[in-house]
């Protein structure tokens, strides 16, 4: 039988769940320079995006959305032309 439940590991922290988007953003490295990303998941605590050109891990960047505030972030991963980070402060979707 199946269940929903999620699995507690010990050791390991669950993360919030993430909501697939397809969202334009602008980032901004701390260096000023400007790139045109797609936003493809996101969570009250991180995101994943695709960029037309590789990030560096552990930059901190500013994220620009159409109608809402920059947020700052953080990369910690990337692998090719996808990258993950973690907001600097927890947002509310």
């Amino acid at each position: 039988m199946r269940t929903n439940a999620r699995l507690k590991v010990p050791g390991y922290a669950s993360r919030e769940p993430r909501v697939a988007v397809q969202c334009d953003a602008l980032l901004t490295e701390s260096d000023g320079c400007e790139l045109a990303v797609v936003i493809m998941d996101v969570s009250r605590d991180g995101f994943r995006l695709h960029s037309r050109e590789k990030l560096e891990p552990d930059s901190e960047v500013l994220l620009r959305v159409a109608k809402l505030a920059p947020v700052k972030a953080l990369i910690r991963w990337t692998r090719g032309f996808e990258a993950g980070g973690i907001f600097l402060e927890p947002m509310s979707l």
